[in-house]
């Protein structure tokens, strides 16, 4: 694996989200989202909204898993913009770990604006 993937990896697991290194997991419950790019930092996965990949896949469940494929690994925001010129989607997700918020008296709470487990696994190119 190369040295972007695992750096990848890593700071998708610092985000709080759990990276499979060895394939695909299945994950019953899950949901599946196909994602357009993977970030190495800060570490998050780029979904794409469209007839196939409907936003509520990876906003609803309470498990979901993100596929990135290797080669749609881009460094940063800045590369992902150059990426994406042009050809931006009606809506883009950014998605850096589990939903979180402590809106209500400071109090953290994970899951209340989506998936309380989010799953990354990289998909050979």
């Amino acid at each position: 694996m190369s040295e972007l993937v695992e750096r990848f990896l890593a700071n998708c697991e610092r985000q709080g989200m759990v990276a499979h290194r060895d394939g695909v997991p299945e994950l019953p419950g899950a949901e599946v989202s196909d994602a357009l790019y993977g970030l190495v930092e800060p570490g998050s996965v780029v979904i794409a909204a469209s007839v196939s990949e409907p936003r509520s896949r990876s906003l609803l469940p309470d498990v979901h898993l993100a596929v990135v494929r290797e080669d749609a690994i881009l460094p940063d925001l800045p590369a992902l913009l150059e990426a994406v010129r042009g050809a931006l989607p009606s809506s883009l997700a950014i998605v850096s770990g589990p939903s979180r918020t402590a809106d209500i008296e400071m109090t953290l709470a994970v899951g209340v604006h989506g998936p309380c487990e989010q799953h990354v696994a990289v998909r050979r190119a």
